[in-house]
Parts: structure tokens; sequence; C-alpha cells
């Protein structure tokens, strides 16, 4: 309801209510909190916060940011910091190649943040692409995905096109990590919103 308030007041539009979830429900990606029965949000557990707005006519934006409800475990910080790596590697192979001329595909920039969180040990707790198009179409466009997870997306990311970047972590019945940027494709690189985009866990 906060969320909604403020994207009202922003002068927002969206087509659906922002993902909240909080501890294992982390763990089920793009949770839908019910209106009734929902778990406390208490120290002790990360709180995953998915939302997604546009200007009236314009495109949209879509974030995730995580937070630590009170001080995280060891084992969150590390899940936490995997996933970070792993949204960077895709980012710094998509603003190479665009900024060399090389041709890149959005299967490609999936299999650089798969394999940093494959190298942790956490292969089997990714649940899905590394990032989905966003474009004029709406939320989730017709452009490029960063997929060669649910399907393989050969085609190539060039100048004008634009899509998330949202690797996570599931480990079902316990912890869910997902950070998420937008970019798009420029002729010399990227550019990634927001500027200032997540770098370490924010504790409440």
């Amino acid at each position: 309801m906060w969320v909604c308030e403020a994207i009202d007041r922003a002068g927002l539009v969206t087509d659906s209510t922002p993902s909240v979830s909080y501890g294992a429900n982390a763990a089920r990606a793009h949770y839908e909190a019910p209106a009734d029965g929902s778990a406390a949000i208490a120290p002790g557990a990360l709180l995953l916060l998915d939302l997604w707005a546009t200007e009236p006519g314009g495109i949209y934006a879509d974030q995730t940011w995580m937070a630590s409800i009170g001080q995280p475990s060891a084992r969150a910080e590390a899940a936490w910091r995997v996933v970070r790596e792993a949204r960077d590697a895709a980012l710094a192979l998509l603003h190479e190649r665009l900024a060399s001329g090389e041709a890149v595909t959005g299967a490609e920039a999936d299999r650089a943040a798969r394999a940093v969180i494959a190298a942790a040990g956490h292969a089997e707790h990714t649940v899905g692409r590394t990032g989905h198009s966003i474009d004029r179409v709406g939320l989730h466009g017709l452009g490029p995905m960063l997929d060669d997870t649910e399907s393989f997306d050969g085609r190539r990311i060039i100048p004008g096109v634009g899509f998330s970047v949202e690797p996570g972590i599931y480990i079902p019945g316990e912890l869910g990590v997902r950070s998420e940027v937008n970019a798009y494709a420029q002729l010399d690189g990227l550019e990634v919103t927001p500027v200032e985009y997540q770098r370490e866990l924010i504790v409440v």
C-alpha cells in the first residue's frame, strides 16, 4: 500500500501492485503476498521488493531491492554477494561487447550471470532467465531476453534495445535474493538505471 501510494504521488502508473516477499516466501520467485494471512515482517530474514511503474505513455522501469530486517545472516550476506556479482558480470559483458561493436546475444548475457551463480555452488537455485525485454509494448516486451535457461534467445542485443538484468538465488524454504536493474543498449556501451543501483544489502 505504501509503495502504491508513493507511485501515485509521483504521477506514475502501473498495471499491477509490487511484489513484496519476506523470509522463505522470497524463495518463491515473484511471490504475491495475500491480503490476509501474510507472514509478519520481523527481525531475522530478508525482504525482497520488486516494483515497476511508468510515466503515462512511457517505458516501464522494473527494479528489485533487497533489505535485511536486522543484521543479515552470513548465508544471506553470501547469497547477496553472489547475486550482485552475477548481475555485474552480465552488465560488464554487455557493455564491453556493445562498446567494441562486437555481437552479443541475450543468451550470452544469461550465461555470464549464471556462471557466477554456478561457481558459488548455487546452480540448482536459479529458477529463471536473467532478464526480460522492456519496450513500448510493455513491461515484458517483444525484444531480446537474457535467456539461455527457460529457452534460448540468440537474438542480438543491438542499440535501442531495453531489458532488465535480474539474476537471483532461490533456496526453497529458506531465502530468496535478487538484484534487478534496467539497461538500454547504446552505440558506445550500456546505460543502466537507476544510476545508483544497489551495492549492499539495506539493513533496516
